[in-house]
């Protein structure tokens, strides 16, 4: 007996079917909330060389499409090298030697000058601990104020300062405790800085063959949805991989200028650990809104212990550069990049670093960006179908007063 299949009802139980089993995975994932955590902790452990290939890939390309343009203006015995994958290897390979020999000339700068800050802390810490003690001890014996006794100050310092001998014979016993965090970091450290090296190499074929991979990508949309459908989507990424490429490049400048302009300046004015100061406030300057604050207030701390007076120039110094990045040198640079207001780019950073921390607070700005898009064309083509709508049935009542008017 042959069955005669109802195409609608056939449809309605395929989608039910689909629900059913998309509410028992969902229902899985919720119900073993641990495990699930667990799976998905292991799941981008392993994805995670392929996860920063394609960043360092995304980030590295215009640098790349920037060489290739470079290398088909030379020409070499007058004649220019015009094949795409001799000058993509050329370009990839300038590239990586351009961004590889950028990081080793900065931490061949940092590593020292880090080296040079922490003795100079170490080294300034006990007499600027004698110092401190001094002053509370004289404001102490100098104060009128009479509920304060300056021989119980006295004895309580000279309690704490006896305990220290015995704090210290408590650091083997500490160093004990945080032994197995310690390997353990070790062990994390080495596995990243291995993934980074993977996710390098990774970068290089997505590189090589990213016309061919997009192609591919594009088709697949294409070929999976309706053709409205594949429209949006694929301008939905195009709109995004915009702005994300705006964002960073521009930021990227931004902070590289205000990096340089804060080791200029604070050169001249003879801050203690220029440089270090410099490279961590440019690093910092990536988050918007927050980012000078937190390189200038890390940046105040390691001053300060070397000279109160000239922290008060750095703070002077960082407040400056703030308000030249932000009402001159930032709109320059990085215009309406992402479409933000400054309301929602502040709750973007605060839930991204809620969420993802300090990764959160940059690459959450970009993100929220992108979901503001997306909404923002859907109003708009809804909001333009309605009052098309309304045009079309205003010109219909137009029409029918007229032949109303015409018939009376």
């Amino acid at each position: 007996m042959k069955i005669q299949w109802n195409k609608r009802y056939t449809t309605i139980s395929i989608y039910a079917i689909l629900v059913v089993f998309v509410s028992l995975i969902f229902y899985k994932f919720i119900g073993n909330w641990e495990e699930t955590k667990v799976f998905f902790k292991s799941t981008l452990s392993t994805l995670s060389p392929f996860i920063i290939g394609f960043l360092i890939a995304y980030f590295i390309n215009p640098l790349v499409v920037w060489f290739e343009k470079l290398i088909g203006k030379i020409r070499i015995r007058k004649k220019s090298i015009k094949s795409l994958k001799a000058k993509r290897s050329l370009a990839i390979l300038f590239s990586y030697i351009t961004v590889l020999g950028f990081i080793v000339i900065i931490l061949a700068f940092i590593i020292p000058e880090l080296l040079n800050s922490l003795a100079d802390i170490i080294n300034k810490l006990p007499d600027l601990i004698t110092e401190l003690i001094d002053k509370i001890n004289n404001f102490v014996n100098n104060s009128s104020i009479e509920f304060i006794d300056p021989k119980a100050i006295n004895q309580f310092i000279d309690d704490n300062l006896n305990n220290i001998p015995a704090a210290l014979n408590n650091v083997y016993d500490v160093f004990s405790n945080i032994a197995p965090s310690l390997l353990n970091f070790t062990k994390s450290f080495t596995f990243g800085l291995l993934n980074v090296l993977v996710g390098f190499i990774i970068a290089i074929y997505l590189l090589a063959s990213k016309e061919k991979s997009i192609a591919s990508f594009n088709k697949g949309i294409i070929a999976l949805f309706r053709e409205s459908t594949a429209n949006s989507l694929l301008a939905i990424l195009k709109d995004s991989h915009q702005i994300f490429s705006k964002f960073f490049v521009g930021k990227l400048i931004d902070s590289l200028i205000i990096g340089v302009l804060c080791f200029i300046i604070t050169m001249l004015f003879h801050i203690p650990n220029a440089l270090l100061i410099s490279v961590f406030v440019g690093v910092t300057n990536m988050i918007p809104y927050f980012g000078p604050f937190i390189g200038g207030f890390a940046g105040i701390i390691l001053v300060f212990i070397i000279s109160p007076i000239q922290a008060l120039w750095f703070a002077l110094i960082i407040l400056g550069l703030q308000q030249f990045d932000g009402n001159i040198l930032g709109p320059k640079i990085l215009g309406d990049s992402t479409g933000l207001s400054p309301f929602w780019v502040i709750f973007a950073i605060l839930v991204g670093g809620k969420l993802f921390g300090l990764i959160g607070m940059f690459l959450g700005v970009p993100f929220f960006a992108v979901i503001k898009n997306i909404i923002d064309k859907q109003i708009n083509k809804k909001y333009e179908m309605k009052m098309h709508k309304k045009q079309e049935e205003a010109v219909l009542d137009n029409m029918q007063t007229e032949i109303d008017e015409e018939v009376e």
